[in-house]
């Protein structure tokens, strides 16, 4: 359960790494930490889970005093190799994380073609995040593979009036409600521009 979160931990720093510093990790290195982490995780474990089974116990502070535990000896051992190396592959991680931060490939605003508004932002965001007005959403963030669409992925901030190719049936009725709000928002722009001067 501990290494489910490790991995979770790891996959949200190379998913939010690019919005951080502005630089992309180094794949490479990246798939070479995921690998050894992955692979080294398991040949833990399996064996642990074999290991207790079979009837090893688990709290004997010295196990090697005990003749019945013998025949564990080599599994234990491959145990505490495989970990010595699971351990060592976090340092790729380490210094992939601090070489990206100086070195790295310049990102772009939106990486990952991702939908949702944060990728929106600018790479290195002023106060409040958005430069000028605060965006609008119009659509749900996972707008991913719709049929009939130009790009694999239409952002929140694309209405739904400016895809009709891609656009269900439900949602025609979402590109007249569209309209309307931005009739009035429109009207009270210019009603509040008015006001001011």
């Amino acid at each position: 359960m501990g290494a489910a979160s490790f991995f979770g931990m790891l996959a949200g720093v190379y998913h939010w790494f690019p919005k951080m510093f502005g630089r992309m990790m180094d794949d490479k290195l990246g798939y070479v930490h995921f690998w050894l982490t992955f692979v080294g995780v398991y040949l833990v474990f399996f064996p642990m889970h074999y290991i207790g089974i079979a009837g090893f116990p688990r709290r004997y502070y010295s196990w090697t005093n005990f003749s019945f535990s013998d025949m564990y000896t080599d599994l234990n051992l491959f145990v505490s190799v495989a970990a010595i190396v699971t351990f060592f592959a976090q340092f790729i991680f380490v210094f992939n994380f601090f070489y990206s931060m100086y070195k790295g490939r310049k990102a772009s605003a939106n990486p990952w073609q991702s939908n949702t508004l944060e990728w929106t932002t600018p790479i290195e965001p002023g106060h409040g995040n958005w430069p000028g007005e605060i965006p609008t959403v119009y659509r749900w963030p996972y707008d991913y593979s719709k049929p009939g669409a130009e790009a694999d992925f239409i952002p929140q901030t694309v209405p739904l009036s400016a895809t009709p190719e891609s656009n269900l049936p439900h949602e025609a009725k979402l590109v007249q409600l569209e309209k309307e709000i931005m009739e009035e928002d429109e009207a009270m722009l210019v009603g509040n521009e008015s006001k001011e001067s």
